[in-house]
């Protein structure tokens, strides 16, 4: 636990709370967070990447004035204990927390999840961020930073184009050169938005504190980390597997090549599947099991 880094009673004299709301950030959160999160959650070697004290990331994983539709709150929080399942994904390890814990935050969270963008925890201090640390930033660096929250929105369009890219290839085997024709126009339309996407999608993991780019899979990596891990690379493998799609296209065109004209059209056909699984994940990452949620539906 990492007790001190902020004296309790100098968080408190923060002004932290919304008028009206019955939770106090100061008062009631930040210590929760100092008593059961920094321990992993904080710096540089953050589990997961996923660094709590850092405002923005946090407030990624929640939905302010709704906790059902927060990821934070019906991904971890209230996730069963893994003494009962082994593999579940509740925050703390040894938890779930208690009773009055949930509710505060859920509380909290249900009241708008009020957390004053000048209050810090953690290794900071209390304090309201400088205009020179403002100011850290390149002009570069704040413009990848910004256009990674366009990726939810942006990455819808690449993966519809593959898909009836690859839909037109396969029947262009059937049907002839006009479907063959609005197959090549899709993907190449898909190939130059995917790379826009997937810049945007590093950029979001970057502000959401989701795992770097280097950490591996492992054999004790948890679900949610191989999900990442494979949406991350197979979304860039598909950008890239799209361009050379497009660029074999162009070159049977000029060459005449009926054997690059068949590949192409066969990768358009593969890269649709691929954008599929990747959309998929993608999916997981934000709803959860869908699956598994679907098949528990038809159960009830």
């Amino acid at each position: 636990m990492l007790w001190g880094q902020i004296p309790l009673a100098s968080a408190q004299t923060a002004p932290s709370n919304v008028e009206g709301a019955i939770i106090d950030f100061g008062r009631d959160i930040a210590p929760l967070i100092q008593d059961k999160c920094l321990s992993c959650h904080q710096g540089d070697k953050a589990r997961n990447g996923f660094d709590i004290s850092d405002r923005s990331s946090t407030m990624g994983y929640i939905e302010p004035k709704d906790a059902v539709a927060s990821s934070l709150w019906t991904d971890y929080l209230t996730q069963p204990s893994r003494d009962k399942v082994p593999d579940s994904l509740v925050m703390p390890p040894d938890g779930p927390l208690s009773a009055v814990q949930l509710a505060t935050l859920k509380l909290w969270i249900d009241e708008g999840a009020a957390w004053p963008e000048d209050f810090q925890i953690g290794t900071q201090k209390n304090e309201p961020p400088s205009a020179e640390a403002k100011d850290s930033l390149s002009f570069g660096a704040k413009i990848f930073r910004a256009i990674g929250f366009f990726h939810p929105a942006m990455v819808h369009f690449p993966i519809a184009l593959f898909l009836v890219g690859g839909g037109c290839a396969f029947l262009s085997y059937f049907l002839g050169p006009k479907c063959q024709t609005i197959a090549f126009q899709c993907l190449a339309l898909a190939a130059a938005t995917s790379v826009v996407t997937v810049v945007m999608g590093w950029s979001f993991a970057e502000t959401q504190g989701y795992p770097a780019w280097t950490k591996m899979l492992s054999n004790n990596a948890t679900h949610d980390e191989q999900n990442f891990f494979l949406h991350r690379w197979l979304g860039t493998l598909s950008a890239v597997l799209g361009m050379l799609c497009v660029l074999t296209g162009l070159l049977a065109r000029r060459y005449k090549s009926t054997g690059l004209n068949h590949s192409w059209r066969v990768g358009a056909i593969v890269l649709a599947g691929l954008v599929g699984l990747v959309g998929h994940q993608g999916g997981e990452m934000v709803y959860g099991d869908i699956f598994g949620k679907a098949m528990e539906q038809l159960r009830k």
